[in-house]
């Protein structure tokens, strides 16, 4: 009987202590990144109004995301949702819905 007196509060504390060290070990490994997900530069949408009343096919996506100097780029089009978060490494193109580009931003 003296001996399950003295290992119940080891007992008890070992669930904790497993939670802690599994949370430890989770937020040290950080799962590795994917290039889609880093940028590799600010975003410079100066240039690139020539896209502006072109469709954007899959050339003219490639070129405008060389030319922005951008890391991360993203379609966006009257009928999808996308966040509002503001980043210097993404290039936004707007087309209407023929797919037709109507305006390029950074952000």
């Amino acid at each position: 009987m003296n001996a399950d007196r003295r290992s119940f509060p080891l007992r008890r504390l070992s669930l904790p202590i497993a939670c802690a060290l599994a949370l430890f070990a989770a937020a040290c490994s950080q799962p590795p990144t994917r290039p889609d997900q880093t940028g590799r530069g600010r975003c410079d949408a100066s240039a690139l109004g020539w896209a502006v009343g072109k469709p954007l096919d899959e050339a003219a996506g490639r070129k405008l995301f060389q030319q922005s100097g951008a890391g991360l780029w993203r379609v966006v089009s009257p009928d999808n949702t996308f966040s509002s978060d503001h980043r210097d490494d993404r290039l936004n193109v707007r087309v209407d819905g023929s797919n037709v580009v109507t305006g390029v931003d950074c952000g």
